[in-house]
């Protein structure tokens, strides 16, 4: 069995949504080619290849999850179109203290 493989053979995802939607949270700039986002992957320790990042952009536009945008022959810009999910301790963080009586709005 090769790395990257389950015992059918068949390719196993090592890389998550919410990993690249991670990416476009962690650079300044809203859009991101195909080589930002992999470059990305890279600093939060995840592999992938720009043809596996491009079709997994293509599948997450699909279901509504990030936008592109053609700028040229071969250039193209994504953007995320939802923020990643909080973990479970930050989310019931948030919700303790959005709770609480020592939250004030601004």
């Amino acid at each position: 069995m090769s790395q990257g493989r389950d015992d059918s053979g068949r390719f196993t995802e090592t890389v998550s949504d919410q990993d690249v939607l991670k990416v476009f949270d962690y650079y300044d700039d809203p859009v991101l080619t195909v080589q930002e986002v992999a470059d990305g992957l890279r600093q939060f320790g995840k592999q992938m290849t720009n043809e596996g990042v491009r079709n997994r952009l293509g599948r997450m536009h699909e279901e509504g999850l990030v936008e592109r945008k053609q700028f040229g022959a071969r250039a193209v810009g994504w953007w995320a179109n939802v923020a990643p999910e909080l973990d479970p301790d930050t989310a019931e963080r948030v919700e303790f203290w959005r709770e609480s009586d020592e939250w004030t709005e601004l």
